[in-house]
């Protein structure tokens, strides 16, 4: 599975249909033959159960883009830890180069220059969210970063109880020059948090799927 990046230990996302219905994270635990073992996923602290012949979609992110595929539960076993054996797939599918994928997300974002020891700079200034990655953000507002410098920001919709931090990669200002496009790649993020962004936007998109089939 070189090509595709699947290996023991890849964080994976598991979408779940049925009356556990949702987007779970885990990770690989072995490969062998024609069979993977998953960690079972787990929802404030208990098992998410799954049965043998249940039909669930795995994706995941590695250097080479988001690649998504579907598998069959085989079995369960509870040793050494609770966990799920699945067929490995005939085919893996790549949705997007990028490592994470980029989602048009409408929100706010209260965002300033990043304090440098302890000292505030300035206040926070209220900007939209343009679009949403595990990666980074885009930012549209009417306080202007420059390029390389690191700028702190609250999303309220991502409800983390800590801000995150990022550096401007990339500058745009919009025709009227009264605001400006801002590309932020996160930095300094633990890789939790970062788990919990990438599975807010895999429910994102799912509702809007959903919505979308109503």
């Amino acid at each position: 599975m070189k090509k595709t990046g699947l290996q023991e230990d890849q964080e994976i996302f598991v979408e779940i249909k049925g009356s556990h219905s949702g987007v779970y994270a885990t990770k690989v635990l072995d490969i062998q033959g024609g069979q993977f073992k998953m960690a079972a996923p787990q929802i404030k602290g208990a098992t998410v159960p799954l049965n043998s012949g249940d039909n669930v979609s795995i994706s995941y992110t590695t250097e080479r883009g988001k690649f998504i595929f579907m598998t069959r539960v085989q079995d369960r076993n509870r040793e050494p830890l609770p966990h799920y054996i699945l067929e490995l797939p005939e085919k893996i599918y790549r949705v997007q180069r990028r490592k994470y994928v980029r989602v048009e997300v409408e929100g706010r974002v209260d965002y300033r220059l990043r304090p440098v020891d302890g000292k505030e700079v300035n206040e926070f200034t209220r900007g939209r969210i343009l679009d949403l990655s595990g990666g980074g953000v885009g930012i549209k507002g009417s306080l202007r970063i420059e390029e390389g410098e690191e700028i702190e920001m609250e999303i309220p919709i991502l409800e983390l109880d800590y801000p995150l931090w990022g550096v401007v990669r990339r500058l745009k200002e919009d025709k009227k020059g009264e605001d400006h496009r801002m590309g932020v790649a996160f930095v300094d993020i633990d890789s939790g948090i970062r788990e919990r962004i990438i599975k807010w936007l895999f429910e994102y998109q799912r509702n809007l799927r959903g919505a979308g089939e109503e």
